[in-house]
């Protein structure tokens, strides 16, 4: 499944960078995209020469039943993120091809009815259950595409808010792939001497970390800071008495 993993991935590069305004997007522009992608979501760094040895395996391998080795794990998993899956596993089976067992299929012969030995309330009832085959795949395709849509959103004030796609805050990378727990959970907060920092049990209810003024700030949640990408560190009784606290 790796080779559909990267094809797909260039696919979608190759989309993102036609809607910036780019009609022909080039090779290393498309593995550039998926790059820059994986460092700022996931933290790891690949150059886009690697990602584009691993299309060209793959690209080799597409009429072939065999498939291509992606040593980094987090390549892969960044991959599936940037295809709004939830994990490798969730790839897989939403492109898993249904095994077919063709000694069914070559030892028992299908013989087909012609229109003319049919009775005529037959062929009606036949007509009446294609027109409802054809309704059903419609509106299943139709709810596919609404519920694995690709979903962004972008941080506003001291929260993440949903929005539609918006090329130039992608550009800028202000524009994140839709999670909802950051929705949900993941805000930025004011603390006093009187806020609750840690769970009775406790295991931490803050986390800290600097904005671009190199000024402290206070979340709800761990993750990355909004604006400056780093990782947010757990609130500890030394930066509450050095920050918070101060007599």
């Amino acid at each position: 499944m790796n080779k559909i993993l990267i094809m797909h991935a260039f696919a979608k590069a190759e989309q993102e960078i036609k809607n910036k305004g780019i009609i022909k997007p080039s090779l290393t522009e498309k593995a550039t995209e998926i790059s820059n992608y994986l460092e700022g979501e996931t933290n790891f760094i690949i150059g886009e020469r690697s990602l584009r040895d691993y299309r060209s395996a793959a690209q080799k391998l597409e009429n072939d039943d065999g498939d291509i080795r992606i040593k980094q794990v987090d390549v892969i998993s960044g991959l599936c993120s940037y295809l709004g899956y939830e994990n490798y596993q969730d790839f897989v089976k939403r492109n898993e091809k249904p095994k077919v067992d063709r000694t069914i299929l070559t030892e028992t012969p299908i013989v087909k009815p012609t229109v003319e030995s049919l009775p005529k309330k037959s062929i009606l009832r036949n007509y009446r259950f294609y027109v409802l085959i054809g309704i059903m795949c419609i509106l299943l395709f139709w709810l596919y595409n609404y519920t694995t849509r690709q979903r962004w959103m972008v941080w506003t004030d001291d929260h993440y808010i949903e929005v539609d796609f918006d090329a130039k805050k992608y550009d800028i990378k202000q524009l994140k792939l839709y999670k909802e727990d950051r929705i949900v959970s993941f805000k930025k907060i004011k603390v006093t001497c009187l806020t609750d920092f840690f769970h009775p049990d406790g295991s931490v209810l803050v986390w800290y970390g600097k904005n671009r003024e190199k000024q402290l700030e206070y979340f709800t949640d761990l993750g990355l800071h909004p604006e400056t990408g780093k990782t947010l560190k757990p609130i500890s009784g030394y930066m509450i008495n050095k920050h918070i606290c101060v007599e």
